[in-house]
């Protein structure tokens, strides 16, 4: 009997995406973060640019975190292939039916 699938394997839920989109606004801010702190070419406050900063180290941790399940996503997959490619796990009995 084969079992419906509510979920897809080799859906990674836009994980691969949204890492990146994360990473490179991390970075962004804290490219901003640095830019004001060595030069202060905007001249915001101090909360401001801690507030700049909290929001890069977030950014980049979700970016890294999604990254991570992206990976596992990844693999999730390619076991999935396997798993439905491998001729070995085909049930190729005949029930008995003795009445």
């Amino acid at each position: 009997m084969v079992k419906k699938h509510i979920f897809s394997a080799h859906s990674d839920l836009k994980t691969g995406f949204f890492s990146k989109l994360f990473l490179i606004l991390g970075v962004i801010l804290l490219f901003i973060y640095l830019v004001e702190f060595a030069a202060h070419p905007l001249g915001l406050s101090e909360d401001l640019n801690g507030t700049i900063l909290a929001f890069a180290i977030l950014c980049i941790g979700l970016g890294l975190i999604s990254y991570f399940f992206s990976c596992q996503f990844s693999k999730l997959s390619k076991i999935a292939e396997e798993i439905e490619t491998d001729e070995s796990l085909i049930d190729t009995e005949e029930p008995d039916e003795e009445h």
